[in-house]
């Protein structure tokens, strides 16, 4: 491994470990004088053992392809209807967006319920893994695919506008990172379903809770490491 890959996996599993031990209780009040995100994920780093460091490895993800399927999406487009979403009470946001497109799919699921259940992969404390879409969805289902993409706001209302809720990657505050299923957008802004009350912007229409501008979106989708920079994922029935 070179040096360039070992410091960026170096420093995804500091963050993925700095988010382990921050729940999302008491982020705010943890994160006070820690400095800035990226000298304290190095700092994590360290208090990594071996074990920890390869299971963070090995569920993170399939790495992202650029998404290039052009750029044809109407000016603004809205996927409805759509489920409501679940409401998280800890750190289920990726079993909240895996149920929230079970859901969309015709499917009966709780996405807390799934969460704290055996079955849910690629856990750990703070969350789960990227890769836990890939093997809920096509290894325990089965009659489902997965893609992993990067891309820019574009390329992403491009995917939102062919009908399917799309996964993003978002961090909130500066500190947490958060799954939000993108329902829709127009010329300002996204919409999205999301599961943290606290997040919730919207309260007069069914189809979406939060509106976030564009410009802010890609902030927060802008995440500080390569690896998961403008991180989508694409879930598709194929039965």
């Amino acid at each position: 491994m070179n040096r360039t890959s070992y410091i960026s996996s170096a420093l995804l599993v500091a963050m993925l470990f700095w988010a382990s031990v921050v729940s999302a209780q008491n982020q705010e009040a943890q994160a006070a004088g820690q400095g800035s995100i990226f000298n304290r994920l190095v700092e994590m780093l360290d208090e990594m053992t071996d074990e920890e460091k390869a299971y963070a490895r090995s569920n993170w993800l399939v790495a992202p392809a650029e998404y290039a399927n052009g750029h044809d999406h109407p000016a603004s487009y809205l996927i409805t209807p759509n489920p409501a979403p679940d409401t998280q009470q800890k750190v289920e946001c990726a079993a909240c967006s895996s149920a929230y497109l079970l859901r969309f799919f015709g499917e009966q699921a709780d996405g807390v319920e799934l969460y704290h259940s055996e079955t849910f992969p690629c856990k750990y404390e703070g969350g789960a893994f990227p890769r836990c879409f890939k093997v809920f969805f096509e290894e325990q289902h089965k009659n489902y695919t997965t893609a992993y993409y990067t891309g820019t706001t574009d390329d992403l209302k491009n995917a939102v506008s062919k009908g399917v809720p799309v996964i993003a990657l978002l961090l909130y505050n500066g500190r947490s990172m958060h799954y939000v299923p993108v329902v829709g957008y127009d010329e300002k802004h996204f919409f999205i379903q999301n599961s943290v009350e606290k997040y919730r912007n919207v309260s007069d229409n069914k189809a979406y809770n939060e509106k976030l501008d564009i410009d802010k979106f890609d902030a927060m989708w802008n995440l500080p490491f390569e690896s998961c920079q403008r991180l989508f994922v694409i879930v598709r029935k194929t039965e």
